[in-house]
């Protein structure tokens, strides 16, 4: 099951963009796709000509993206023999990024995308509840308490991702695997401000680690109501605080919110 969710998650990161503003896609699929882990510290990336294919993009939209990425410290590319394009990932990518994406998303959007990733979150719940083998419980179990036991806002943010997508891997969607991942460009980022709190990620995870007992129990209703009510929290926490730093140059963090 593993290894069909992580080729799925790259599929789905590397898949043709059908969206206007592609440029800035391409940027937001690599973001992910480091933050995920899906390309790691140090890997190369294909070509430009075979990444633009993938992307169905323009060479030149390709070109745009990763000189935006290697500004960012993202990217490096390297001349010469043993050349091209490798992955880096300087420590204050996830917050610069999150705090970015929250400043600059629209109320309505925040509010649409914050129902729809309750709604992809809640309908994954219910089906694994229904669905999901022992091997994907004892998954999710561990995915919880790594989110708890991380000892920084990136690593839980993604051990958060990554419950997130096996919840719907085990509810053996393809529909809803893809969704969450989907979610994972465009609203997962900013979970990174609410687990700087080392309080959130250790209730994160007890929270996350109860859904995976009710999949296990086959406690249907009871897996889509604490995983809902989850992502509803932590919605509220991501609107406190784009509310705290409105006008602001970025949003802060759970823990500056605190002192």
């Amino acid at each position: 099951m593993r290894d069909v969710l992580s080729t799925l998650t790259r599929d789905v990161l590397f898949g043709p963009l059908d969206t206007p503003g592609r440029t800035e896609a391409v940027i937001n699929r690599l973001r992910t796709a480091v933050a995920l882990g899906v390309l790691a510290d140090g890997a190369q990336l294909p070509s430009e000509v075979d990444l633009a294919a993938q992307f169905n993009v323009a060479p030149g939209t390709l070109r745009e993206a990763l000189s935006a990425l290697r500004e960012e410290g993202i990217v490096e590319t390297r001349r010469g023999r043993g050349g091209g394009s490798f992955v880096r990932v300087p420590e204050s990518l996830h917050v610069t990024h999150a705090s970015a994406l929250l400043s600059s998303m629209p109320p309505p959007e925040f509010r649409d995308l914050s129902d729809w990733r309750a709604a992809v979150a809640g309908a994954s719940a219910q089906l694994a509840a229904e669905r999901a083998s022992d091997q994907d419980v004892g998954h999710l179990g561990s995915l919880a308490g790594s989110l708890a036991a991380a000892e920084d806002e990136a690593t839980a943010r993604r051990f958060d991702a990554r419950f997130h997508i096996a919840l719907a891997a085990a509810a053996q969607s393809r529909r809803l695997s893809t969704e969450a991942i989907n979610l994972q460009v465009t609203y997962a980022p900013m979970l990174a401000l609410v687990y700087a709190d080392p309080e959130v990620r250790r209730e994160g995870g007890a929270r996350l680690a109860e859904v995976a007992d009710c999949v296990r129990a086959g406690e249907a209703e009871r897996a889509r109501r604490v995983v809902t009510e989850l992502t509803t929290d932590t919605a509220r926490r991501l609107s406190r605080l784009r509310g705290r730093t409105a006008g602001a140059p970025g949003a802060g963090t759970e823990r500056e919110e605190a002192r």
